[in-house]
């Protein structure tokens, strides 16, 4: 058997036809990537955002942290410090403190440092004023030794009275 005979004509029909449908395969595999291309290139734009929100996020959160952390730490040492203020006041020495505690000197110091002065006691927005009315609510500190009644705080006309310990 031999083969069908093929005019060159039906041969170039066949060939530009065969060529034309590499080229619309192509065209459209070129296209597919194109678009393909266009969401990797937005995908990665976006992750990169991503990353630049995180650390902007994580600054915040992190000064959150440290802003609550510090306000802990503020009441922990003034609830110290009033400790050191009301052994002082029943006649101990800070040596003696440091001793019967089993904690360093410097460290008792520094705590005594904190020590709530019935002075300057809460002298935020709504605290004690220098002639000892306070204001329209009293701050943490403050309240135990505000008379409701009277309106006026325990310290006394510019802050010379007793202090609460």
């Amino acid at each position: 058997m031999t083969a069908p005979r093929i005019s060159k004509v039906e041969a170039r029909k066949r060939a530009h036809e065969a060529t034309r449908r590499a080229n619309e395969a192509r065209a459209a595999r070129d296209k597919a990537n194109i678009d393909d291309a266009a969401d990797f290139l937005v995908a990665v734009g976006k992750i990169a955002e991503v990353e630049s929100w995180k650390k902007e996020r994580l600054a915040q959160l992190r000064a959150q942290v440290d802003a609550e952390a510090a306000k802990r730490v503020a009441v922990h040492r003034a609830k110290a410090g009033a400790a050191i203020a009301r052994m002082q006041g029943r006649g101990e020495t800070l040596t003696t403190i440091a001793a019967r505690t089993d904690v360093g000197i410097g460290v008792v110091r520094t705590m005594a440092r904190h020590a709530r002065n019935p002075r300057t006691l809460g002298r935020g927005r709504f605290a004690c004023t220098r002639r000892g009315w306070c204001g329209w609510r009293a701050v943490e500190g403050c309240w135990p030794l505000l008379r409701r009644a009277a309106g006026r705080c325990r310290l006394g006309v510019n802050g010379a009275g007793v202090a609460p310990w």
